[in-house]
């Protein structure tokens, strides 16, 4: 019996969470029923036939219910590797690149989501927000404005880190900048416009490709680089 109560329970804790008010009100009233019943000693409860076809007849209206109220709700089934995109237990892309570029956290969860889900264009459009923050950073970073049209910014990022050289800044310093540079130009060229401008829809495959050039930008600037 205590069984049937615990089941109860849960299963009126679950429809209230989804919003099933008919299943959560015949989950409570099964409660009330067991209130009902008198508790000798050691707990257990005690009912006749009367009580019993009570107890069944509770019983099969809470199952009917939540049965009915959840045919008539979508649900998606996630496979076991996109669950782990929805219910994120750590950063997607490393605690490092949330800590240096926390106003991109938010748009890098939503990715995470959309994959998740199949919202494939979804996922690459938030992608795109998340760069906006890196872009800035690194606009400071090699000392030019920040703008709104990424080709200007672009274009001024990387004539400016054209200038950097083994000589003054050091073989590792020239090597991070230029690869941040082709990082950027590569992802605004393939990616960017098309996605930001309503040209193009993605694909699985196309979308997680897309969130992977972008993780490993944001973890190659996070670094050195931060908002």
């Amino acid at each position: 019996m205590a069984a049937i109560i615990q089941g109860a329970t849960a299963m009126r804790d679950a429809a209230e969470s989804l919003g099933m008010v008919a299943c959560a009100a015949a989950a409570t009233d099964l409660s009330h029923l067991f209130q009902k019943f008198p508790h000798p000693e050691k707990g257990h409860l005690s009912f006749g036939e009367r009580e019993l076809d009570e107890l069944i007849g509770g019983l099969d209206y809470l199952l009917r219910t939540f049965r009915d109220e959840l045919d008539a709700r979508p649900l998606f089934a996630l496979s076991p590797g996109n669950a782990g995109l929805y219910d994120q237990v750590d950063p997607l892309f490393g605690s490092a690149v949330d800590d240096a570029f926390p106003s991109s956290a938010e748009d890098i969860v939503e990715a995470g989501k959309s994959l998740a889900v199949g919202r494939w264009t979804g996922a690459v459009m938030h992608l795109m927000r998340a760069l906006e923050a890196p872009l800035a950073a690194l606009s400071v970073h090699v000392g030019i404005a920040d703008g709104a049209n990424w080709n200007k910014q672009l274009n001024q990022i990387e004539s400016s880190l054209r200038a950097t050289s083994k000589a003054s800044d050091g073989a590792d310093e020239e090597q991070w900048a230029a690869e941040a540079a082709s990082y950027f130009r590569a992802i605004k060229n393939a990616w960017r416009n098309h996605a930001m401008h309503g040209r193009s829809f993605y694909d699985e495959e196309r979308s997680k490709e897309i969130f992977d050039a972008v993780r490993g930008l944001m973890r190659h600037l996070a670094g050195r680089l931060s908002e």
